[in-house]
């Protein structure tokens, strides 16, 4: 298989590349994207340098697109490419057209280049708040409330994809990743946060923050979504065309308590301020059963997740992994 991976050096785009490169079934790995990838991807990435390609490309580009998969034969996509965080209420139209126009240009180049399959970038904020589902996990057949722009263009992302499937028979499946977890996150604000508490520690530096640690999110590991994305790549089609992906209800505290169990001495902090999503935020129940019915596929524990983000900042860094 030759695979395009659209924002490859992204939070997600990254780790798909290296779990793609560690598939044997899988010949190429291109990464598309505006900006290179980071060194200590390059450094995780040894040993399979001969099957990677970074080129440089814009997804609101059709002509970029096209041409790195006439490059390189290209025969199925992922689309990880988007702009989201307050990235979208400082420059708006440059949101759109990432993430409406991007989307569309990544399912029309792989209509005009013969692709086999597409996986594309959903999201959990289609849903809404928590609060409009109560007490309960939201799951892929619940009513739709996107309220912003980033949600409704992938609301749209999900009908085009249906109508590409319908008019031209084309194999899609999008994937709603709740809130992303890993080294790098920065948008939105909660990802952050959810990275800094793991990224400081594992380096030697301490974590300080206002707020006081307590707000529940879903995350979701990058290599999580990674990993998934190579199972459905390998599955060539799938059931349903949504997949909720992400983990168990967190808050910073836990990540912090799993930072402590491989840091002992890890100096992290919180204060008195309540976090301004409150219970209002987006669900941090969600149901990933059916990504388990279909491929038994479920997100690792929280700890697990931790200790791979602990030996990313750490990589980067130059220093030795932490081993368990």
């Amino acid at each position: 298989m030759n695979i395009l991976v659209m924002g490859g050096s992204g939070l997600f785009g990254r780790k798909t590349c290296i779990h793609l490169l560690k598939d044997k079934a899988v010949s190429t790995v291109v990464s598309m994207d505006v900006a290179p990838p980071k060194e200590w991807f390059t450094k995780s990435i040894e040993g399979y340098t001969d099957k990677f390609h970074f080129v440089r490309g814009d997804v609101s580009q059709l002509e970029d697109i096209l041409n790195v998969m006439k490059t390189f034969s290209i025969q199925e996509v992922v689309n990880w490419a988007f702009f989201m965080g307050d990235q979208i209420e400082t420059n708006p139209r440059l949101a759109v057209k990432i993430n409406a126009l991007g989307m569309s240009n990544a399912f029309e180049a792989a209509r005009l280049m013969g692709a086999s399959r597409v996986i594309y970038a959903s999201s959990e904020t289609v849903y809404g708040p928590q609060d409009e589902y109560g007490d309960r996990e939201v799951t892929e057949d619940d009513r739709l409330l996107p309220s912003h722009s980033y949600a409704l263009c992938k609301r749209l992302a999900e009908v085009l994809a249906g109508q590409y499937t319908e008019q031209y028979g084309m194999s899609f499946t999008g994937l709603r990743p709740t809130i992303g977890f890993g080294y790098g996150a920065e948008f939105p604000l909660g990802a952050k946060w959810f990275s800094d508490v793991v990224s400081l520690p594992a380096v030697g530096k301490p974590a300080s923050f206002e707020v006081d640690g307590t707000n529940l999110i879903s995350p979701v590991s990058a290599d999580d979504l990674a990993e998934f994305t190579r199972i459905l790549l390998r599955a060539k089609s799938s059931k349903y065309p949504v997949y909720n992906v992400g983990g168990p209800p967190a808050s910073m505290r836990d990540v912090a308590k799993a930072v402590l169990k491989y840091i002992p001495d890890a100096k992290i902090e919180f204060g008195q301020q309540k976090p301004a999503l409150g219970r209002r935020g987006l669900p941090w129940k969600v149901s990933t059963a059916r990504a388990k019915e279909e491929f038994n596929f479920s997100c690792m524990p929280l700890e697990k997740a931790v200790l791979i983000h602990i030996n990313d900042a750490r990589l980067e860094a130059g220093l030795e992994p932490l081993k368990v």
